[in-house]
């Protein structure tokens, strides 16, 4: 096995980004998870305070995470073009440093918490050939109304969200919609397999069952999973074994 860390020049964002990522073992042909942060975040977050690299070990599985800061995985209005970095630049980037990792839809899952959820649903509804499912620790799915609500003064946030999309209505019936485009996926037959968890005493719970029942009614697949637990990786932990669990379906599901 092998823990890296390190950061590679982006020609779209021209910064150099940080990654880090687990190796299980020698070989080539892993499958792999790509992981994004929640907000005021960065990649090492995955490492450090989650317990996936134990999970991927059991299986497998090789994990990459990268930093987008506070960008939500979009090209931000007042900000960096970060969904042009990851729809187009992240994955061959990172394959061509680590030929290792397999290039095969069904052995690609993306995954993010919070934040990093939304863009994680968001990234594989905009490369559905790239990945077999996405997965969601209380993840801000239903951004167009948490925007909407922090706009109004009545939901937690802070001027990033702005700094991202300027306004909730930038968030409609578009490319980072999340509802929107899974709608557009499951009519074209394309949607990823998706996987929710968000703890009952989560602040963000309400607003993750309403996502969950749109993402359902829009025709996407969507596994639920609810226990105890608020807005940290005490409670995430618990759960990324089972992502584990659901994420080796994919070899049924094909």
């Amino acid at each position: 096995m092998a823990l890296l860390r390190f950061s590679a020049p982006s020609r779209i964002l021209r910064t150099p980004v940080d990654m880090r990522v687990f190796l299980p073992d020698q070989g080539a042909g892993h499958p792999t998870l790509w992981l994004l942060h929640g907000g005021n975040c960065d990649c090492n977050e995955w490492f450090d305070d989650a317990t996936c690299v134990e999970a991927a070990k059991k299986r497998g599985v090789a994990l990459v995470a990268v930093s987008i800061f506070n960008g939500f995985g979009v090209n931000m209005r007042y900000g960096l073009p970060y969904a042009d970095f990851l729809e187009q630049e992240w994955i061959p980037m990172t394959r061509a440093l680590l030929p290792c990792l397999s290039s095969a839809r069904q052995d690609n899952y993306v995954a993010g918490a919070s934040m990093g959820g939304y863009a994680a649903f968001r990234l594989a509804m905009n490369l559905p050939e790239a990945f077999h499912g996405a997965g969601a620790f209380a993840g801000a799915i239903s951004l167009p109304t948490i925007v909407e609500r922090y706009e109004r003064g009545i939901q937690p946030g802070g001027p990033d969200m702005l700094y991202a999309f300027g306004a909730h209505q930038n968030l409609v019936n578009n490319a980072n919609d999340v509802i929107w485009l899974a709608r557009q996926r499951a009519a074209q037959g394309k949607c990823p397999r998706l996987y929710m968890m968000c703890g009952t005493e989560d602040f963000g719970y309400a607003l993750n069952t309403i996502a969950r029942d749109d993402l359902r009614s829009a025709g996407a697949e969507v596994a639920w999973r609810q226990g105890p637990g608020v807005h940290s990786f005490s409670c995430w932990n618990q759960w990324i074994e089972d992502f584990m669990v659901w994420m080796d379906e994919r070899k049924v599901c094909l």
